[in-house]
């Protein structure tokens, strides 16, 4: 690959796609032309292991730009994901922070701002909401559905890659709404176990272990090793296969299952899966680290969870009116393992799933009513066609269609090349001192080469010059000060054995450890300006003074409260 085409190749991406975030960096400079021809007549910068020990010592947007299609030329390819974006997404080129993350939008803003405005509404849909009692009252609720319901279900079942005629779609308020209603309405009482494997702490899990307890159940997670946390697989697998007294027809209990860790971005095995199931326990998967089309990759005609949750976002980036829902599926031949006895749930009010409907305006209203009512009787074959032409003109399922248009293959060389890019920019950042040993600014924690299957996350600490851990929660309120997606997290039921470091040290040996940690995800619109962004972020705490006026501000902030 020569220098004049990644230069032309780059300056079309960089039509309106990728702005500057600093201001400091103009792209018309000299100087940068000359260190673009210094860095392309080799390999990667980053891949010849130079290290930067200063924020003003980073390369601009452009040169690192052109460092990333030398490092991974495959990401030009991919150039339709930034047309999109720059068309179709405006609202996310001033701010990246809703980016991030494994959403994937139901619409596109565009189209959000065309509907909205001529109808002055502030969203495409509208959602109503019923608690239920049992299983089979929610099964029963979800089947009853109006055109456009049944619609968008089949749209969401096609792009989830799962089959109509195995699985029914309930609709909730949120994800954590969705293992709410599992958690209460799952035959705890003649499946008494819970196992899940999660290496961090997440809110929905949580609030299914605490509505398992209260119905008397010990639920138990897989451990994960420190630094890489990976699973530890034996102990996994003897949870999973341990005997048990039970009668031959009853299932061992629930195996909650993510493909991926949404923090760290560990890919776990599909196999896990077949092992549950091999031994009697109902699987649940949870889709929420999967990127927008990883669905096809999974072969459900083998492995068939009981059920599956994932959801979806009305839009990306809308800071004013966020809205989406979750979905819960289950398997039509699991659905008995839905209890149906009211008097076994914890808190009625988490049973609680909704229906999603269009909104319209006055006008469209009344010619339906016009349509269904005036004529009923002898309304033609081809008005009702037309009619059905209309309604599904009214509301594209765009943010759908686009992740369908992308395609799996091209979505994934993109994740691919943005999340190994900044891995190798987070581990070049060293404090200063090289004559001295290594200080870097940056630990990963996770898998951090090629070698590992891996999710588009990353989990990393900020370490100052003394070696201190920089409180992530102060990391994630700066960040959120410059409308950047970083936030704490907490990884969890990690174990340590001899091998000591970082913040484990000095504790004993075989401890489960809570650490905190930042974590950044790339998601379904993530373009190279908001890795970029990160890295130039991350960067200002090589500056001592930077961290020390910060932590200063932290203290007295907190005086203050």
């Amino acid at each position: 690959m020569n220098s004049q085409f990644i230069q032309e190749a780059s300056e079309a991406c960089f039509n309106g796609c990728c702005s500057s975030p600093f201001s400091s960096h103009s792209l018309s400079q000299k100087s940068e032309e000359l260190e673009f021809s210094v860095i392309t007549s080799g390999a990667s910068f980053l891949t010849r292991d130079i290290k930067f020990t200063s924020q003003y010592s980073l390369p601009p947007l452009r040169t690192s730009f052109y460092d990333l299609i030398t490092a991974f030329p495959d990401y030009l390819q991919t150039n339709q994901a930034d047309h999109l974006r720059s068309t179709e997404y405006q609202n996310l080129s001033s701010s990246s922070k809703h980016v991030f993350g494994q959403q994937q939008p139901l619409f596109s803003y565009s189209q959000f701002q065309q509907i909205s405005e001529s109808d002055s509404k502030p969203s495409l849909l509208t959602l109503s909401c019923k608690q239920v009692t049992s299983g089979k009252e929610m099964l029963s609720f979800s089947s009853q559905e109006t055109r456009f319901q049944s619609r968008l279900r089949k749209r969401i079942m096609g792009f989830m890659n799962l089959e109509e005629s195995e699985y029914d779609m309930i609709l909730t308020q949120d994800r954590c709404s969705a293992f709410k209603i599992v958690a209460e309405l799952y035959s705890f009482k003649t499946n008494p176990n819970l196992l899940t494997v999660y290496n961090y702490e997440d809110e929905a899990v949580q609030e299914m272990i605490r509505i398992s307890e209260k119905k008397g159940i010990k639920p138990e997670s897989a451990d994960f090793s420190w630094p890489s946390t990976e699973i530890l697989s034996e102990k996994l697998k003897r949870k999973i296969t341990k005997s048990k007294r039970r009668r031959k027809e009853d299932k061992r209990g629930l195996f909650v299952f993510p493909l991926q860790s949404l923090v760290t971005g560990a890919s776990y095995s599909y196999s896990w899966m077949s092992l549950a199931h091999e031994n009697k326990w109902h699987v649940l998967l949870d889709t929420s680290a999967l990127g927008s089309k990883d669905m096809e990759t999974l072969g459900l005609s083998l492995f068939q969870p009981d059920f599956l949750i994932c959801s979806f976002t009305e839009v990306l980036g809308q800071d004013n009116h966020p809205s989406g829902f979750g979905c819960l599926f289950v398997k039509k031949s699991s659905s008995h393992a839905l209890t149906q006895e009211p008097k076994l749930i914890t808190n009625p009010g988490n049973l609680t799933v909704v229906k999603a409907a269009e909104i319209e305006n006055d006008e469209i209203t009344l010619e339906r009513g016009f349509l269904e009512e005036d004529h009923k009787d002898h309304t033609s074959a081809t008005e009702i066609v037309e009619q059905e032409e209309e309604d599904k003109a009214m509301i594209e399922f765009r943010g759908l269609d686009h992740a369908d248009s992308l395609g799996l293959i091209l979505l994934s060389r993109r994740s691919k090349s943005l999340i190994l890019w900044l891995l190798r920019a987070l581990m070049s950042l060293q404090h200063p001192g090289s004559h001295q040993e290594d200080r870097p600014l940056v630990k990963i924690y996770g898998p951090k080469t090629t070698k590992q299957s891996r999710g588009p996350s990353v989990s990393f600490n900020i370490f100052d010059w003394q070696g201190e851990k920089v409180d992530p929660l102060m990391v994630e309120k700066l960040a959120e000060r410059e409308k950047i997606g970083l936030r704490c997290v907490y990884l969890q039921k990690i174990r340590i054995g001899n091998k000591r470091s970082g913040e484990v040290r000095g504790k004993r040996q075989d401890m489960s450890l809570r650490v905190s940690m930042v974590s950044v995800g790339l998601g379904f619109m993530t373009n190279f300006d908001d890795v970029f962004r990160v890295w130039g972020f991350v960067s200002r705490f090589l500056d001592a003074d930077f961290v020390e006026k910060e932590k200063w501000r932290k203290k007295a902030m907190e005086k203050n409260k």
